[in-house]
């Protein structure tokens, strides 16, 4: 049998391993699972999306208008029917006595009638996004604040020459954003919901730190396995013996791309089971309504969401190779799982504190741009 195998059989019959990747699976959708009190919300914006269409231009915004106009009538024979009043937009009855008496089952209005007001309040919300957060979006001036960002920081010198420079490119690129009309396109409110940030920022953010703990786990358990079991004397005595830390490598490769699709496949697939992205795959990432924080998300290339995720998880699967590879190297010079395990943490604090500088003044991210 081949020897790889049993290297395989190592790791898979590992408590620890397995125990952690489960737990790490559960805590995910835990809190998927914590922020899913508006996935409701969620599905009614597909739904505008799929009648409407994702382009904001002026039939589409005249369509969002007349449909509000409809719904809006059937509000209000809704209203006049069960509190005897009329309203002159959905926004003044959501606030109203009326509505905040009765928003719940038993009330005087349905369950389906409750569905039906927020489905008509989130068209309103559209409606008005559609041509205020659009305006809102071309108005901004990158130049302008990339000059303030670099005075509040109190850069000079080389490091204002740089910003300017990464200013000047971003402020390139979002006119190019402007002139091809990528912002005009409908998505999740960003400033309401931060759908990106949950996704992007914080799901995948937290797989990747998982899975770098686990695959610094099986290589330092895997590669140090006989020195550990101090069998090392009796693995190294044959010419095969000496010969196995190539499989071990090997190994340590397949098993660190695995527990990471393992890692990625379970979150994703309970996060897109929770929230519903069927219309907005295929919508640019530049879009203004993705504007989550003081300035909207502007990615380097016209990126569609779908072609942002599998970027997103290609870059997580290639950092599992590469905190493979040093948690490799560092077993290879240090004969113990524990000190391999910890000195792997000491030069990523390291690096990681090296390379962090002022992110948020560049508001860039592998996994929020």
């Amino acid at each position: 049998m081949d020897i790889k195998i049993h290297e395989f059989k190592k790791i898979i019959s590992s408590p620890v391993i397995i125990g952690l990747t489960i737990v790490f699976l559960l805590f995910n959708i835990v809190n998927i699972l914590s922020s899913s009190y508006f996935k409701e919300d969620i599905k009614i914006i597909n739904k505008i999306i799929l009648e409407l269409g994702p382009e904001i231009n002026d039939e589409m915004i005249s369509n969002m208008k007349n449909k509000y106009k409809e719904s809006l009538k059937e509000v209000n024979k809704i209203t006049k029917e069960k509190v005897n009043k009329n309203y002159n937009s959905i926004s003044e009855f959501i606030i109203s006595e009326e509505y905040y008496t009765n928003n719940y089952d038993g009330g005087v209005f349905t369950s389906e009638e409750l569905e039906f007001f927020n489905e008509v309040s989130l068209l309103e919300i559209y409606s008005n996004a559609s041509i205020d957060l659009i305006k809102s979006y071309e108005e901004l001036n990158i130049k302008e604040i990339g000059e303030s960002e670099i005075q509040g920081y109190g850069l000079s010198g080389q490091a204002a020459t740089m910003a300017r420079k990464n200013y000047q490119n971003l402020s390139d690129r979002f006119e190019e954003i402007k002139s091809t009309n990528e912002h005009k396109h409908l998505f999740f409110l960003g400033s309401t919901y931060r759908m990106h940030s949950l996704l992007f920022r914080e799901t995948l953010s937290k797989c990747i730190y998982e899975i770098m703990i686990l695959v610094v786990l099986i290589t330092a358990y895997l590669v140090n396995f006989e020195f550990d079991s101090k069998t090392n004397l009796l693995a190294y005595s044959t010419k095969r013996g000496r010969k196995n830390i190539k499989d071990k490598l090997v190994v340590c490769m397949i098993f660190s791309l695995l527990v990471s699709c393992i890692i990625l496949g379970g979150t994703l697939l309970s996060y897109f089971t929770t929230f519903d992205y069927s219309q907005i795959w295929n919508i640019p990432i530049s879009t203004a309504f993705n504007w989550e924080y003081k300035l909207p998300y502007i990615s380097l290339l016209n990126h569609t969401f779908i072609e942002r995720l599998v970027l997103s998880c290609l870059i997580i699967l290639i950092c599992a190779l590469i905190f493979c590879t040093i948690a490799f190297i560092i077993c290879t010079l240090i004969k113990n799982s524990y000190l391999v395990i910890f000195i792997f943490y000491i030069i990523w604090n390291k690096l990681n504190n090296t390379s962090n500088i002022k992110q948020e003044f560049y508001n860039f991210d592998i996994f929020s741009i």
